[in-house]
This record gives structure tokens, C-alpha cells and sequence, in this order.
């Protein structure tokens, strides 16, 4: 969506549900608390009070909990100051690769696999999940193999989970004639 005074919709959503989440208990402790005090003139200020606080804690929510920029990195304000890197960014994406696996639309999972492996080619998981979709929606042997062999590469430690998957998966993958020659190399390692 297009940008409403320099903010996205879906920032400006966010902060206004974040403005509106505490009003309806501010409201109804600033009214009962105003009324003890001075009756309907105190629920008024009890009222107005209890709107007060809840813009504040929700400007407040805002700042600490913004979505990234376009960049993909999101600052989080306070001391030592950390970035959410790109594979945290990833998650989601790898969620939707899953889901159109799950489905059965290779296609549209090799693709968006694509993207992510764009952005971080070493990591690890997208690359275990390429090989699956590879040999399970195309049949291609040889280039899930190819992916599982630079997740070796990538992460040698065998008791890495990720790396102990490949090794499995790898040894399930028909067609290798020294198959049981690199997969000793691999439990090696």
C-alpha cells in the first residue's frame, strides 16, 4: 500500500492498535476513580486522564516494536543497539516455502527458496529445504545433492542438526556411484 504521510498503512495500523489496546481498562478505572472522587465531573477527568495514558503507552509500544524499513534491518532502540539480521528476516519466508511444499506448488517454493538463498546463499536450512523440493517436486537427484553437498561444506560440525538431516536425506538420494565413499567422508568430518 502506498505511504500515508511518510508512514506505511501497515506501520500506521499498528500504531494505532497499539494507541487503542489499554483504553477500555484506562476508561473504566479513570471513570471509577473520578466518580469516587467528585462524581460526574471527576469521571469526565478520569476519562480524559485514562485517554491520555493510553495514547502515551501506546506511542510508547510503538517506538519499542516498529516493523523494519525497507532495508530489512530493524534498529532496536536501547543500550547496544541490535539489528534483526537477514535470517531472522527469513523465518517467514521459509514459512511460505513450507506451505507451498505442502501444497505441492514447487514452482512457486523453488522460486521464493530462490530469493531467500539470494540474500544469505550459506544458510544452512534454506538450503536443506531447496533439496527436498528439488528431489520431492522435480525429481532432480543431482542438484539436491549438490545443495546438501555445500550444506557440508557450509557447516561441517556433524552434530549440527541441520548437517545430520543432509547426511540422511543424502543417503536416501538414488544415483551416486561413490555415495557410500562420501557419505563415510561426511560422517567423518
Amino acid at each position: 500500500m502506498k505511504p500515508f504521510r511518510g508512514r506505511d498503512s501497515t506501520d500506521a495500523g499498528f500504531a494505532f492498535r497499539n494507541t487503542v489496546w489499554a483504553f477500555p481498562y484506562l476508561a473504566v478505572m479513570g471513570l471509577i476513580w473520578g466518580y469516587l472522587a467528585d462524581e460526574s465531573s471527576g469521571a469526565i477527568a478520569g476519562l480524559l486522564i485514562a485517554a491520555a495514558l493510553s495514547v502515551l503507552l501506546g506511542t510508547t509500544t510503538t517506538v519499542f516494536s516498529e516493523t523494519a524499513d525497507e532495508s530489512g534491518i530493524k534498529a532496536i532502540p536501547g543500550p547496544g543497539r541490535r539489528t534483526a539480521g537477514v535470517r531472522g528476516q527469513s523465518a517467514g519466508d521459509l514459512n511460505v516455502v513450507r506451505y507451498h511444499k505442502l501444497c505441492h506448488r514447487f514452482d512457486n517454493a523453488l522460486i521464493k527458496i530462490e530469493e531467500v538463498l539470494a540474500k544469505d546463499p550459506d544458510f544452512v536450512e534454506a538450503l536443506l529445504l531447496k533439496a527436498q523440493i528439488l528431489w520431492e517436486g522435480f525429481e532432480d537427484a543431482n542438484a539436491a545433492r549438490e545443495c546438501l553437498l555445500k550444506i557440508f561444506a557450509v557447516a561441517p560440525d556433524k552434530k549440527a542438526v541441520f548437517q545430520r538431516w543432509a547426511l540422511n536425506f543424502y543417503e536416501k538420494l538414488p544415483g551416486d556411484k561413490n555415495k557410500l565413499e562420501r557419505i563415510n567422508s561426511f560422517k567423518k568430518l
